[in-house]
């Protein structure tokens, strides 16, 4: 790359970043709303002035503890006070340094194992940054972001995933070149990556796939051996499995205390969600908040399983070539299928929620990065084309949150038989000192869930 071209570039790069964070802003003096009330507004753990020893303790329900998360807002609290608008832009720096780790990410080669991954190979190999960029690009302006990143209670989401990002690619550097003789260099590289996975841990449950995204990037993504990346993704597991046996015993249970439908009800209502995620990822129309979604009968589920299960088996097909123009196409495939497993295990009340599509995210940017490598002269005009598509996406989606009544109107066409968004109208109803409104917002709730 040019120097001309590489100072473009970097244009490029800073462009796309500051247009995520314009795009957010719209939403950034949105009130509280929601979780927020209880989990921020009404909660004195996070307050100003409140312990950090209390943050870290502190648990939202009895089986779920996130003492990074809570101690980021208590921190938010003590420096800012408790107004909503220095809560949802920290949380927007946040979501764009997830951008940066991810785009670190994306340069890395792709498909390109080695005896000797020196460094100018390493350089050799490394995809158009254009491909990385527009990988970048659409993580960062996706408008099914725009829950975990707009929405101050989706900061855990975002926490978990820079962390978890943070340590796959120490992890992947610790291994690029040998180390001087003598100098120990993966050690510290490797501490890192061991503690960057606790915080992820300690942020969201959902890291417990982290381990698991690492070997897929290490022997899919960049076409590494197998046997050295199972050793290496063991390696990430350990704090996962130090982070079970501790919720066993602090906690009570592994994974829930309370199930909200059966493990097989949730594993027939995951299949449908997942397709209408894949829907959305692709068409993003009929966003919510609160999406109408329900268990499908045994034959509507097994289909969706079904299908869930081909798209599956065919990235593990693609991925066993790693050389082939399919295959990082599947690698991502197979990162955002690990990024969702969780919730087709444990049956969390939501069956459906935009949040979950933070993670599985980075798979699609991996996707789109690896794909456009093989025309990488042209994939600069991809980065122009996301950017023109999504930015306004991102955007009204901004404008969406920025107005609680907006929001919760939005989910209650949406979802005309949950009694929940009516709740919500009417409480707002309530608290404008627009009585009528309310009671008859809250008798329709009654009438729909009694």
């Amino acid at each position: 790359m040019s120097d001309s071209s590489r100072l473009l570039h970097r244009l490029a790069v800073a462009l796309v970043f500051v247009a995520a964070l314009l795009c957010c802003l719209p939403a950034a003096d949105a009130p509280f709303t929601f979780d927020e009330h209880a989990g921020i507004e009404d909660n004195r753990v996070v307050h100003p002035g409140a312990s950090f020893t209390e943050a870290l303790r502190y648990r939202y329900s009895p089986d779920q503890a996130r003492p990074v998360f809570f101690s980021s807002l208590l921190l938010d609290a003590d420096l800012w006070g408790l107004k909503p608008r220095a809560f949802r832009l920290t949380g927007f720096f946040i979501h764009l340094a997830c951008g940066a780790i991810l785009y670190l990410l994306l340069r890395r080669p792709h498909g390109t194992a080695t005896v000797a991954r020196t460094a100018p190979a390493l350089a050799a190999a490394a995809p158009a940054a254009p491909a990385a960029l527009a990988g970048t690009a659409l993580f960062l302006l996706h408008p099914l972001q725009s829950e975990s990143v707009l929405y101050i209670w989706g900061r855990s989401e975002i926490l978990s995933t820079l962390f978890g990002l943070l340590a796959i690619l120490l992890a992947l550097a610790a291994d690029d070149r040998k180390p001087a003789p003598g100098t120990g260099r993966r050690y510290p590289l490797w501490a890192g990556a061991v503690a960057c996975m606790a915080l992820a841990l300690a942020s969201k449950e959902e890291a417990v796939a982290i381990p698991v995204i690492f070997y897929i990037w290490w022997r899919w993504a960049e076409g590494r051996p197998a046997r050295p990346g199972i050793l290496r993704a063991a390696v990430l597991g350990l704090p996962v499995v130090l982070f079970l046996l501790w919720r066993g015993i602090a906690l009570g249970e592994v994974g829930r205390q309370v199930y909200a439908r059966s493990v097989t009800e949730n594993v027939l209502g995951q299949s449908v969600v997942t397709l209408r995620m894949l829907r959305l990822f692709f068409l993003p129309f009929s966003q919510s908040i609160d999406h109408p979604a329900e268990v499908p009968g045994l034959v509507l589920g097994t289909l969706a399983i079904a299908a869930c299960v081909f798209m599956i088996g065919w990235a593990i097909y693609a991925a066993r070539a790693p050389e082939g123009a399919a295959a990082p196409i599947a690698a991502g495939v197979l990162v955002a299928a690990a990024g969702t497993a969780l919730y087709w295990i444990v049956p969390l009340p939501d069956l459906m929620c935009e949040r979950r599509a933070y993670l599985p995210l980075v798979g699609a940017a991996l996707a789109m990065s690896g794909a456009l490598r093989y025309v990488h002269r042209r994939a600069h005009l991809a980065v122009i084309a996301l950017v023109l598509l999504l930015a306004p996406a991102m955007a009204a989606r901004a404008r969406v949150w920025s107005d609680p009544n907006r929001l919760w109107g939005e989910a209650a066409r949406l979802a005309p038989q949950k009694a929940r968004p009516l709740i919500n109208l009417g409480v707002m109803a309530a608290e404008s000192g627009d009585r009528g409104r309310a009671l008859a917002l809250f008798d329709q709730a009654i009438r729909l869930e009694p």
